[in-house]
């Protein structure tokens, strides 16, 4: 009997790794590399550290940060700086890479580069949507070429430039992916784009924890993600940054910017679009080489600011947009072939390179563009027809900081107001209030972040036509013809404390924080009571005037064993500046004193939200992030299969977000008609508040109505379609809304005045109850964007909310998302007072009568 042969385990591993191999002669990172690199062999390649070829698996975010820094041990050239952790604590990687002579001196060559001086700075930002991981994957590949490679020009550009290369945009994306991508890969790669592995389970990985697209966060800054980069961006200031994406099957080629010309944001220098127009030479003459088709100024706009590749357009930098074709697995079957993710690697790698030869031979014009650009759009400023704005805090200083901590963090000057100051109707006090001054380094952002533009040269938009942050966070502002007198900003000093003699104690509802402080008392075994109707208190500091809405904690009906954790919550919020109320008596000089039927019980909620197969799960991740993060409430998801498996008596409220429900079935709808009319309270929103008008409360449900003949519409030219459905679309505009403030669902709003974010065109049908409409449209509702005339004519004073009662629970419908990408925060009152409140919106049907009523009992609040 013959001995076996030994064979030792790396062998093994690379022979186990080769068994499941999808491609048998996979390319080793020289490969893909230019063939005049001359690769150092003492740098480690991206298959050494990994175990397989660049292309063969998808990368998870944790072999990728693996990678980085056995690169950054190996070689002078690189180094790693963590700059925050996603949601999920994976770490956020900027890694810098120039000569090694620069690695000592990065402070002193940035500082100088800021002044207008020193070297080129160049940022390769990379798949800010996990599913589409090609950029990550080629992240790699560029990385490894400047650290490894020997060649003249890479020596030569390390010498003059500092390459900050972001790995990895969205972490937890990325790493949801690849676990998707990599478990359903088999031996041979299947390129049919119907099977599990281009086939996403619901959410897919485009997004990042709670399910928002991060590449629509760089003006908002809701998550941690976009807040640690938008740091970096302005410390560094790149010249240019790309920004590598993948897209669906609708176009055969490779798209690089510009975009549309038409559908340039016009607050943009034009110089900008000439300089990406002159580095799409340099991609187009790569793609060439490659035999690679592609495209540009077509499909795609650089209007919105909040992307990737336009944020830096209005900050002096060269954003480029860059879109393969998403592969998603290993092979797809296209109409070119059949397309490996190999190729989609290598062309990302392709344009990264391009971008980098581009930049460095265009880097005179990049520099003296960018020097000049603050200076022009200051001059751009003082030739407008005022000096700046005056933003007020709407009575809610908490709502007026969050929006100026997105200010600090774009780096836009504000002041205090340092007197008393009338504008366009509104009146400003010092100590409310904060000046913009319209002619400084950010004049051009922060014009962009303040302007309700209404008309536009183009019709047809990628994304939203408006973002003006002000009617975001629902605060009075305006512009100012001269400049009011300002002030240092203040010390900030801690709340006054709660008293622990206290009898009750008060808190204005109005305020940002106020709901996250009920849920905290909640959780604390407190009896909670919200007020119906306005009332004055005599408290420790004064007579207070109080709205509906306002919470009353009495202390004499608190469980004795929870008292003093009920205080702590309290006594906390208050020294955090939260207005927190102590009163000595629960009698009132005006309104109802706290014992009377109009201060009702809060019960504590358990909602649950609704997502699946066919609802949007950006809605539905602005509800888990609202809940989890804001209020710190426990927020269960549930796919809607699965719902009838769920005992709905375990919860409060369903909340469904936009979508479509024909697979919900007549059995699931039935059961939960039962649950709202038992007292549960069912929030629906877009799509899904139509769905919820179709169900049936009634004993007898009518059969459907048969619908009306459609009418012939009138012939058109074919190539007028593209502009009349742009006009029928509403990807995202600013209308007027008037809430109605004695509802309960509208407590908290100061003003009837609300700006509502309007996406999709969703109109509910309104309602029977005159009294169940707490929001509608205003008759001249567009405040900034484009909404076309037909959709402008059909919403006019229609309803925006409605909550009905529905046996002894509500279902309440919102045409549009008012928790609208994490950042909409002035109509995030509108969802928390209907998680809230709505257990306290009482029946409003009229008595019929034939003689003298008779009164009936209230109903017994416990």
């Amino acid at each position: 009997m013959k001995n076996a042969s030994f064979i030792p385990l790396p062998l093994l591993f690379a022979m186990a790794l080769l068994a499941i191999s999808p491609r048998l002669q996979a390319l080793s990172s020289a490969d893909y590399l230019p063939a005049d690199a001359d690769l150092d062999p003492s740098v480690p390649t991206p298959e050494s550290a990994l175990g397989w070829e660049v292309g063969d698996w998808h990368v998870g975010h944790d072999r990728l940060v693996q990678y980085m820094q056995v690169l950054a041990d190996a070689s002078p050239r690189v180094s790693i700086k963590e700059i925050g952790r996603s949601h999920e604590h994976r770490p956020l990687l900027q890694v810098v890479i120039t000569h090694s002579d620069n690695q000592d001196q990065l402070e002193s060559l940035r500082q100088e580069h800021l002044e207008g001086e020193g070297p080129l700075v160049v940022w390769l930002g990379y798949s800010v949507h996990g599913d589409e991981p090609s950029g990550s994957n080629a992240s790699m590949l560029a990385a490894y070429y400047l650290a490894a490679s020997r060649s003249g020009f890479v020596n030569e550009l390390l010498l003059g430039t500092v390459i900050l290369i972001d790995p990895s945009l969205n972490p937890d994306g990325l790493d949801r992916f690849a676990s998707w991508a990599n478990q359903n890969a088999g031996r041979q790669p299947v390129g049919d784009p119907v099977t599990r592995q281009h086939v996403q389970n619901w959410p897919s990985a485009r997004t990042n924890h709670y399910w928002f697209d991060l590449n629509r966060d760089w003006l908002p800054l809701v998550h941690p993600e976009s807040r640690a980069r938008i740091v970096e961006f302005h410390r560094w200031l790149p010249h240019v940054l790309t920004d590598h994406h993948e897209q669906g099957g609708r176009n055969p080629g490779f798209f690089f910017q510009p975009g549309v010309p038409s559908r340039q944001n016009p607050l943009t220098p034009d110089e900008n679009f000439e300089l990406t127009r002159e580095l799409a030479r340099y991609h187009a003459q790569a793609m060439d080489e490659s035999g690679q088709p592609y495209f540009t100024e077509d499909a795609y706009d650089d209007f919105y600011f909040g992307k990737g590749s336009t944020y830096p357009d209005i900050n002096g930098s060269v954003g480029i947009l860059f879109e393969q074709r998403a592969i998603r697995g290993q092979a797809l079957n296209t109409t070119n072939g059949l397309e490996t993710f190999r190729d989609a690697v290598s062309n990302q790698l392709s344009v990264s390179l391009s971008t980098l030869r581009g930049a460095w031979e265009l880097q005179d014009r990049l520099k003296a563009y960018q020097s000049g650009f603050h200076r022009a759009m200051m001059d751009r400023a003082e030739s407008r027809k005022f000096d700046g704005w005056i933003i007020g805090d709407d009575g809610d200083p908490a709502r007026a900081r969050a929006l100026l901590d997105v200010l600090d963090l774009h780096r836009v000057t504000w002041r205090p107001l340092g007197e008393v100051f009338s504008a366009a109707g509104q009146r400003f006090q010092p100590g409310h209030a904060w000046v913009i001054p319209a002619r400084q380094k950010q004049a051009a952002l922060i014009e962009a972040m303040m302007e309700q533009r209404t008309t536009f040269q183009d019709n047809t938009f990628y994304d939203v036509s408006a973002w003006t942050l002000p009617l975001a966070f629902n605060l009075p502002f305006t512009t100012v013809s001269r400049m009011p007198k300002t002030t240092e900003s203040p010390v900030a000093n801690r709340g006054n404390p709660a008293n622990k003699e206290a009898r009750a104690w008060l808190v204005p509802w109005r305020q940002m924080e106020a709901p996250r402080l009920l849920q905290q008392l909640m959780d604390s075994h407190a009896r909670v009571r919200s007020s119906r109707k306005a009332f004055s208190a005599n408290t420790t500091v004064g007579l207070i005037a109080f709205q509906p809405g306002a919470l009353v904690i009495q202390a004499g009906i608190q469980n004795p064993a929870h008292r003093e954790a009920i205080h702590a919550v309290l006594n906390e919020a208050a020294l955090d500046g939260l207005e927190v109320f102590s009163v000595d008596s629960t009698l009132t000089p005006a309104g109802p004193d706290f014992g009377a039927g109009h201060f009702p019980l809060l019960r504590p909620v358990r909602p649950l939200i609704v997502g699946g197969k066919g609802i949007s799960a950006y809605d539905t991740g602005t509800a888990w992030h609202l809940l989890d993060q804001r209020l710190e409430l426990a927020a269960p998801v549930i796919e809607h299969q699965h719902l009838g498996r769920a005992d709905l008596r375990d919860y409060t409220h369903l909340l469904i977000a936009d979508g479509t429900f024909k697979e919900m079935g007549l059995t699931l709808e039935g059961r939960i008609t039962r649950w709202v009319t038992d007292g549960g309270i069912l929030l629906s929103q877009g799509r899904a508040a139509t769905w919820a008008e179709s169900l049936c409360f009634e004993k007898e449900c009518p059969a459907e109505e048969a619908q009306p003949d459609r009418e012939i519409p009138s012939s058109r030219a074919y190539a007028e379609f593209a502009d009349d459905s742009a006009r029928l679309v509403i990807g995202g505009a600013i209308v007027a809304t008037v809430a109605d403030l004695s509802h309960p669902l509208a407590y908290g709003l100061s003003r009837p005045e609300l700006p509502l974010f309007r996406q999709g065109t969703t109109i509910l049908d309104p309602s029977e109850n005159a009294y169940a409409t707490p929001v509608r449209y205003a008759t001249d509702p567009l405040l900034a964007g484009f909404i076309g005339p037909v959709r402008l004519d059909e919403m006019r004073g229609q309803p925006a909310v409605i909550a009905e009662r529905q046996g002894d629970g509500l279902v309440v419908r919102f045409a549009n998302n008012p928790l609208f990408r994490g950042f909409w925060r002035g109509t995030e009152k509108l969802y928390i007072n209907a998680l809230y409140l709505g257990q306290i919106v009482q029946p409003t049907v009229l008595p019929r009568v034939t003689g003298a009523p008779v009164p009936e009992p209230e109903p017994v609040q416990q």
